[in-house]
């Protein structure tokens, strides 16, 4: 079995702010036509037998903002395309009402769409990695926290790099065992989510500092902080940020912490909801938002997922 694990938010709102397209009323729907692209995209080329959609639930962020207070704040509001004339369109309501006309496409299709409240999709999709660990996975997402699920039965397709990823394209490109990405990651920090690093430190220096870090050997923190402790002052900034690094290890590392049991049986019982394809009722909002190049070709694959469903 094969299971495609779609990080939905991410892939959403990347559509949303690349695609220059509109529907038939002048309004853009890049939101709407970039996901449902890449969706077929993925379908035809993984060949996938279940696609589970993750999104980020109302509050997402909450739990781990109790951890770290300033986590993902500060971000400035994913932007439509420059490709636009859009100064007189309402982005934060263009970008709302894409994303429900894109659930009405989705609600057609035979795949399973999961979103909890005060759940992230990274958390959801961490949860089913788990689920299916005896099952062949492909993450499709730009997010780099996700390479710590990288194993012999997960590889990952990045939008951005436009590539899969494995543990040896991380190894290669990074010099650093994926499983241990993790905590060079909250050790260097995240500006993306608002999350600071040791100053002056990068992935160099910290192969530099912490050589053990290449070794396929999981690292854990006490490991950093103990070699740190016995290699002298030019290690002392490391010491004197280890609630930093540990913060940020809490919030980066993808574990059930963040799940609770009520939020882990509502992911479940999406699992075994009935999906099913309606191509009638898919080609008609095409035909309404006049989509003209996701036709019978671009249904045809996912006839195929609905009957790997049923067997």
């Amino acid at each position: 079995m094969r299971v495609l694990l779609v990080d939905a938010t991410n892939i959403f709102l990347r559509s949303y702010s690349v695609i220059p397209t509109m529907n038939r009323n002048g309004e853009p729907n890049g939101g709407v036509y970039g996901f449902l692209n890449s969706l077929g995209y993925y379908n035809r080329i993984i060949e996938p037998d279940k696609i589970i959609l993750c999104w980020d639930g109302a509050h997402g962020s909450k739990r781990r903002r109790a951890l770290v207070e300033n986590y993902k704040q500060g971000r400035k509001p994913t932007k439509l395309s420059r490709n636009f004339d859009h100064e007189t369109v309402n982005e934060g309501q263009n970008k709302l009402e894409q994303r429900l006309r894109l659930n009405d496409y989705l609600n057609d299709l035979p795949v399973t769409q999961i979103t909890v409240d005060d759940i992230e999709a990274d958390d959801i999709i961490a949860t089913l990695w788990k689920h299916y660990e005896k099952e062949q996975k492909v993450i499709v997402s730009s997010d780099k926290d996700f390479f710590q699920l990288l194993d012999e039965k997960t590889v990952i397709h990045s939008p951005s790099a436009k590539c899969f990823i494995n543990n040896k394209y991380v190894f290669e490109k990074f010099g650093i065992h994926a499983r241990n990405f993790v905590v060079m990651r909250a050790i260097i920090g995240d500006k993306s989510d608002n999350l600071p690093g040791v100053r002056g430190i990068g992935i160099k220096n910290v192969l530099k500092y912490f050589p053990f870090f290449a070794d396929e050997k999981k690292v854990q923190i006490e490991q950093v902080i103990s070699h740190a402790k016995n290699e002298g002052e030019k290690y002392d900034r490391f010491l004197q940020n280890e609630e930093l690094i540990t913060n940020n290890l809490k919030v980066m590392r993808l574990d059930s912490s963040f799940i609770g049991f009520g939020s882990s049986q509502k992911i479940f019982q999406k699992l075994e909801e009935q999906i099913s394809l309606n191509a009638t009722a898919f080609r008609v909002r095409l035909l309404e938002d006049e989509i003209d190049s996701l036709s019978d070709s671009y249904i045809a694959p996912f006839r195929i997922l609905e009957a790997k469903g049923k067997e």
